[in-house]
């Protein structure tokens, strides 16, 4: 098969979705199919790259199996609205960009942009191909569990604009894919039919992501970390949906216990808020280091005896953070701030790897790292839970299969 797919970002751009859709990628064509990828320039990455990629429009991999066409749009997300605008264009950009290859049997189509799973219905139609939507995003809900929207008449109308767009995406697409089975039942409780739409979970590459003992780990050397530390880290996105001023607030009253050290490794639209927060909080235990090559992945989650998951409240109404199995797969403790009937939540306490904890507290935080602290054999243990875990439940070899088996259904 020849199969379309639409990304919201694709290597060398790293985010919590890039080593998904890599994974996917190369397991589709090993089966034998043919993608053309449909992508936005990298734009969260350095200054050399994004001026490397900005001209560079098309590109193959796997001996011409992978053609990946990148579309450009200025970067500017200073406020809704301008957000809005640039995946607005981001999608004309991409359809334009697809319209032109020959020869779809299939269209894998994505929750963001916000406006490509709709516009994708309408392209199939006249493509004439089916469509496979995958839903890892919940637009209309991200507008008010991150606070972007608070009240009013503007919260109204961008919530039920979002919904407009989700709806016809859902029930304009011949299948959807979503990543938790609170998705599916809200949208089956929504009028789609159970037929149409099933869950796979995100996953990780357990062989490329392993526990790496510090004594063989560089990245203490490179970032001039003591080994002899008990380090708490957070690494991933630094946006909206992340409180982690309450991270920092937990880190500040924990100062006085100098073997507790916090580190933060990441990138996004708020690191210089949050860069500036803890100045102003004058919290001394804490290291901000920006997003590491994805390569090192393994290294990067290893530095943790015990690794944080933030999102504030009602976050798990409209997203999963797949970097948890990462940090289980690279054998970290765990301690989620998350909503505690989520189905994050009850996967930190089935699987016995670490402490969930409500939302935007970082006194529920804090106490939650002291037990970890105080109690080092608890800690072990949730480590190598973790990893049996997520080796487990989440493997990309079970995940990607059952795309496969979906796409051949589709055929």
């Amino acid at each position: 098969m020849k199969i379309l797919m639409f990304r919201p970002s694709y290597y060398p751009e790293i985010s919590g979705g890039t080593h998904l859709g890599m994974d996917l990628v190369e397991d589709i064509i090993n089966a034998g199919h043919e993608v053309i990828l449909v992508t936005p320039s990298p734009w969260r990455t350095d200054k050399e790259t994004r001026l490397k990629y900005k001209n560079k429009k098309v590109e193959t991999q796997y001996n011409g199996r992978l053609t990946i066409y990148r579309v450009y749009v200025s970067a500017n997300e200073k406020s809704i609205f301008s957000r809005a605008l640039r995946m607005l264009f981001l999608t004309l950009g991409m359809l334009i960009r697809a319209w032109k290859v020959k020869g779809i049997d299939l269209l894998m189509s994505h929750s963001m942009p916000v406006f490509i799973g709709p516009t994708s219905v309408l392209f199939a139609r006249f493509k004439k191909v089916p469509v496979l939507y995958l839903e890892n995003d919940v637009a209309s809900e991200s507008l008010i569990s991150t606070g972007v929207v608070q009240k009013g008449l503007k919260k109204k109308v961008l919530y039920s604009f979002g919904k407009i767009l989700e709806k016809i995406s859902l029930k304009g697409s011949n299948f959807t894919i979503t990543i938790s089975d609170l998705f599916r039942k809200r949208n089956i409780e929504s009028g789609l039919s159970k037929e149409k739409i099933g869950v796979i979970y995100n996953w990780i590459d357990t062989e490329k992501i392993f526990p790496i003992s510090r004594d063989d780990n560089y990245l203490f050397d490179r970032l001039n970390l003591n080994r002899d530390m008990f380090y708490v880290t957070y690494c991933g996105n630094i946006g909206l949906p992340q409180n982690l001023e309450i991270f920092i607030d937990a880190a500040k009253d924990l100062q006085h216990i100098k073997e507790i050290q916090f580190v933060i490794i990441g990138n996004g639209v708020r690191k210089e808020a949050i860069r500036g927060y803890i100045e102003d909080s004058k919290t001394t235990n804490i290291k901000l280091f920006p997003l590491q090559p994805l390569e090192e992945a393994a290294s990067v989650y290893s530095i943790g005896d015990v690794g944080i998951v933030i999102g504030k409240k009602g976050t798990s109404k409209n997203g999963f953070p797949s970097k948890t199995w990462t940090m289980m797969a690279a054998g970290q403790a765990i301690i989620s701030c998350f909503d505690l009937d989520s189905e994050l939540s009850k996967c930190i306490s089935d699987g016995k790897c670490g402490i969930p904890v409500q939302p935007d507290s970082s006194d529920e935080l804090k106490e939650a790292i002291l037990e970890m602290y105080n109690n080092r054999e608890f800690t072990e243990q949730c480590k190598v839970n973790s990893r049996e875990y997520v080796t487990q439940n989440y493997s990309r070899k079970i995940a990607t299969k059952k795309y496969l088996e979906v796409i051949e259904r589709l055929k």
